[in-house]
C-alpha cells in the first residue's frame, strides 16, 4: 500500500503522547511543518483532530498518515480511534524519536518539538514501520 504511492502523497502527523494532552504536529515530506495541534486525552478531542487533519490533508490533497510515539501508553485510546476512522497509524518506537532529536544541533526538549520528531521518524520510516493494532481494541468497544 506505502509502496504505491509516493512519499508526497502523505500528510505525516507525528504524536507525542501524555496521559492528559496530546501534541499532533502536521509535517509534509520535505520536514515543513504545517500546523501543530494540542489536544485533551479524550474522545471528544481525537474527533476535533481527525476534523483538523482531514481538512488539512484535503486542502492538500494529501492523505494523512499518524505516526504515535508509543501507541500502547498512553495513546492506545486515540490509536483505536483513529483505526476505527479508518486512518492509517504507525508505531513509532520512542527511541528512534529520541534518536532524532539527540542528533539536532541543539538539544531541544518540548512536545511540539517532539511530536515533530516522531514526524520525521514517519517520513524517512514509513514503509517499515509497524501498523499500530491495539490488542484489546474490540473489548474496549472501538472496533
Amino acid at each position: 500500500m506505502y509502496a504505491a504511492q509516493k512519499r508526497e502523497s502523505y500528510l505525516y502527523v507525528g504524536m507525542d503522547l501524555h496521559k492528559k494532552t496530546h501534541t499532533a504536529v502536521l509535517v509534509n515530506c520535505w520536514n515543513e511543518k504545517l500546523d501543530t495541534l494540542v489536544i485533551e486525552n479524550k474522545p471528544a478531542e481525537f474527533e476535533k483532530l481527525v476534523k483538523r487533519v482531514n481538512r488539512k490533508a484535503l486542502t492538500l490533497g494529501l492523505t494523512p498518515v499518524y505516526g504515535l510515539e508509543n501507541a500502547y501508553g498512553h495513546g492506545r485510546s486515540l490509536a483505536a480511534y483513529l483505526l476505527e476512522k479508518g486512518c492509517i497509524v504507525k508505531d513509532v518506537n520512542p527511541a528512534l524519536a529520541y534518536d532524532r532529536r539527540r542528533s539536532a544541533p541543539t538539544m531541544k526538549k518540548n512536545d511540539e518539538y517532539d511530536a515533530y520528531c516522531v514526524a520525521m521518524v514517519l517520513i524517512d520510516k514509513l514503509h517499515i514501520l509497524p501498523d499500530v493494532k491495539p490488542a484489546d481494541n474490540k473489548t474496549l468497544g472501538f472496533l
